[in-house]
């Protein structure tokens, strides 16, 4: 009897012993919670289990994705500065993840829902579209390409306006060495978005404040040329008739308007001006935010609504089907070529009446120096090109006396070509490599010209 009742307390000592005993969840019990957490939109607790799948069971097959929905988690609340640091986290340690296109997409999300009006700081704009433009470029097949080139080119519309909005600010307090530098440069960089016809015309207008009444010119025969269905393009013939200027009608204008002002190249950080007030000019409607990412990991849907729609005052024979002005250049800007040996075939004037610019014809692109020497009464273009002998027709002395023109000499050495062009005395020149065929384009700027205004 006693040895009975010895094995039946064992016995419920064991089953108590092994009641108290439970099993340690796995990494398939926490991952399986966290995706119900987040299923749910209870996020925070949705990391926290997706964490402890990393901590406890980092060489799980479920860690990888934990790491990736720890970011999207972090999205779906809004919490953006930690989203694209879990993301870029997860980009740095699975290199050949097949949801890199996914990543990628979410960090550029990340920066691009935080873009705010135009007139304020654009930081968060030029990171997402240059997240945007790496999904263009290393996965142009994936389900995230339509939607990044979209975004891209909203984000870049949107740094166009800004643009416009400081070279407004600037323009209008009289500043126009400065609204020139901003609205050239927003037509360097943007010239395909929707601000860019009223951009181009207001950098004519600058111009011509300045007194530089040629370089206006080219700028409003651009407008005509680039945006000839756009309510600026009568605007922009009825400046031309006003300034009585020669036009070069065989060259394109606009890069050449672009290079006399220096590409809307570095500004002094004391010419600078943070436009923190709204402009009153621009609709209210442009202040309308950027449609948030969808909040799964797959392909999403197509945006409803484009952002700043409302801004964008499109003529439908004027822009294609994406939204984008036509025009006779390419869409983006063809990559640097490289420069090696070539000929000088020809110098030239331009077809202007009177020319304002010299054509050295070449067989390939070459690298090129230039200045300006003053005298007393005249001025000396060189130009010196690189890795480059003249063709054996070409005069070493070249008589003009045309326009501002007088002669041109051309000497060659071991290092190149050089050729000095002289002329009456410049305020400046600009040099523009063209290509189709290749040739330089130099454009003369003379004192008396910058002067009369």
């Amino acid at each position: 009897m006693r040895r009975l009742f010895a094995i039946l307390v064992a016995f419920c000592l064991l089953s108590v012993a092994g009641c108290a005993i439970k099993k340690a969840p796995s990494g398939e019990d926490y991952y399986q919670q966290a995706q119900s957490n987040f299923a749910h939109h209870e996020y925070n607790a949705a990391i926290e289990n997706y964490q402890l799948v990393i901590d406890k069971y980092p060489f799980s097959p479920y860690a990888e994705d934990a790491e990736l929905k720890i970011g999207l988690a972090y999205y779906e609340m809004k919490e953006y500065a930690e989203a694209i640091g879990a993301l870029d986290d997860f980009q740095r340690m699975h290199p050949t993840s097949k949801n890199l296109d996914l990543v990628s997409y979410y960090i550029a999300m990340s920066y691009y829902t935080q873009i705010g009006r135009e007139d304020q700081d654009q930081t968060k704009t030029e990171q997402a579209l240059k997240h945007f433009e790496i999904i263009e470029q290393r996965f142009p097949e994936g389900s995230f390409a339509e939607l990044a080139r979209q975004n891209a080119n909203v984000c870049r519309e949107m740094l166009a306006r800004h643009e416009m909005v400081v070279g407004n600010y600037y323009f209008k307090r009289a500043n126009f060495r400065a609204a020139e530098s901003r609205l050239a440069e927003l037509m360097q960089k943007y010239p395909d978005t929707p601000i860019a016809p009223d951009a181009l015309f207001e950098l004519g207008q600058a111009l011509e404040k300045e007194g530089k009444k040629y370089s206006a010119a080219q700028a409003f025969a651009a407008l005509e040329r680039h945006y000839p269905d756009t309510p600026y393009s009568n605007k922009a013939k009825a400046e031309l008739k006003k300034l009585k200027q020669p036009i070069d009608t065989e060259e394109d204008p606009l890069p050449l308007v672009l290079a006399e002002t220096g590409y809307g190249g570095q500004q002094a950080d004391q010419d600078r001006v943070v436009v923190r007030q709204r402009d009153a000019t621009f609709d209210e409607s442009s202040a309308a935010a950027p449609p948030s990412a969808p909040g799964t990991p797959a392909a999403p849907a197509q945006p409803s609504n484009q952002p700043l729609a409302a801004m964008a005052h499109r003529s439908a024979s004027a822009y294609g089907p994406d939204g984008l002005p036509i025009l006779d250049r390419p869409e983006s800007p063809a990559p640097t070529q490289a420069t090696g040996p070539a000929t000088l075939k020809t110098i030239r004037l331009s077809q202007a009446d009177p020319p304002m610019s010299i054509i050295l014809d070449l067989t390939g692109p070459v690298a090129y120096d230039k200045r300006v020497q003053n005298g007393s009464g005249y001025s000396a273009a060189i130009v010196t090109l690189k890795d480059v002998t003249p063709d054996k027709t070409l005069q070493s002395h070249i008589v003009f006396d045309r326009s501002i023109f007088r002669d041109c000499d051309v000497k060659t050495d071991s290092q190149g070509t050089t050729v000095t062009m002289n002329t009456v005395p410049l305020a400046d020149v600009s040099v523009v490599p063209l290509d189709g065929p290749p040739r330089l384009l130099l454009t003369f700027m003379p004192q008396n010209q910058q002067a009369s205004n």
